[in-house]
């Protein structure tokens, strides 16, 4: 058989009423048999009720709203709405050669509104049987090399926050009884405001969307174009910390290296000379603050944490020497993961063209 397009419904089938639906008000944490949904986890939950679970495996899952892919090959349940589970109907064409093959599809983003329509679109290139185990080959283990190098950056997180809690112990315990002060005896919130925006015209711009919860990773930044972009927002500098003011991101804690302005959703917190950016920065995304804040907050709504909040806020202090003695811990471990980064980005490049050259 030689290298033809055919159209999707020709070789794929839309399997979705086979397949029985959990509600995600049934979703189990822990569990037997697992759901799979359109959401960015691969196992959304589990149930332990095996009756109307589905065996046909592999299958593939679509996110008719997310337009995330999945390639599933054990009996699943099928999770929420929004979700279509497509096989293969022609015996001579692999199920991950496909799945492959629509991973690289151009879906347009159309918000959250159905997007099956547009899959159902594409033409799918289909070669011999053994070219396309061999292209699966290939691709599985350009994948697991990037797997395996996000579980080592994964790691280095981890590293990160266990030096933390070593070094200075639980916040909420203190157990090594450090001195415990206000939030207003350790940084003051800098809320600078832009006036005039040709000044950080080309500037970098964060907003709460650009900090990753957690981590504080800075990702997908915008830089100042125009008036709009820059009225009524904040300045930073390195110095700073950039603190995420409302609920659910009230874990987002980011320390950018340049100077910039950032959202109003954001407080820039300048440290005093007794507290360093890492160490602040710890206790802003630990549990224990968040568990003041939102003891503080009205839980029917939004909370915005205000500056008074913020100020009233007790934590330990420990000597300014060991802050500093894991400021640099810190840096050693994010020049590592800079290098595990970077070397991630090439085996994502690379991956990519992979797929650019199976599937154009």
């Amino acid at each position: 058989m030689s290298n033809r397009f055919v159209a999707f419904d020709e070789i794929i089938a839309d399997h979705t009423r086979y397949a029985k639906k959990i509600p995600k008000e049934h979703y189990l944490l822990m569990g037997k048999y697992p759901i799979i949904d359109q959401g960015q986890e691969y196992i959304a939950g589990y149930s332990n009720d095996r009756h109307g679970i589905f065996n046909e495996v592999p299958a593939i899952i679509f996110g008719d709203h997310t337009r995330i892919l999945k390639y599933i090959d054990f009996p699943f349940f099928l999770g929420a709405d929004g979700v279509k589970l497509l096989k293969n109907r022609n015996k001579n064409v692999e199920c991950k050669y496909l799945y492959y093959c629509l991973l690289n599809s151009r879906i347009p983003n159309t918000g959250y509104n159905r997007h099956f329509k547009w899959l159902k679109e594409i033409q799918i290139m289909i070669c011999p049987i053994e070219k396309q185990k061999k292209i699966i080959d290939i691709l599985d283990k350009a994948k697991s090399l990037i797997d395996l190098r996000k579980k080592q950056i994964e790691k280095m997180d981890l590293l990160i926050k266990s030096k933390f809690i070593e070094m200075f112990g639980d916040p909420v315990t203190n157990p090594k009884k450090w001195r415990v002060v206000t939030f207003a005896e350790v940084a003051t919130i800098d809320t600078h405001m832009t006036t005039d925006w040709e000044k950080y015209n080309g500037l970098p711009h964060i907003g709460i969307e650009n900090i990753e919860k957690d981590t504080g990773h800075i990702t997908k930044l915008k830089l100042v174009r125009d008036s709009e972009l820059i009225s009524g927002k904040y300045i930073f500098d390195k110095r700073h910390i950039i603190y995420s003011k409302i609920r659910p991101n009230l874990n987002k804690v980011a320390l950018p290296d340049f100077t910039g302005v950032c959202s109003a959703d954001a407080y820039p917190i300048l440290p005093k000379s007794n507290t360093t950016r890492y160490y602040l920065a710890f206790i802003l995304r630990s549990q224990h603050f968040l568990d003041y804040i939102l003891s503080h907050s009205d839980r029917t709504n939004i909370p915005k944490v205000n500056k008074k909040q913020l100020a009233g806020f007790e934590l330990p202090l420990p000597p300014v020497e060991d802050q500093n003695s894991f400021t640099l811990f810190v840096d050693s471990v994010e020049e590592q993961k800079y290098m595990l980064q970077h070397g991630l980005h090439k085996m994502e490049i690379n991956y990519k063209s992979l797929m650019q050259e199976y599937f154009g």
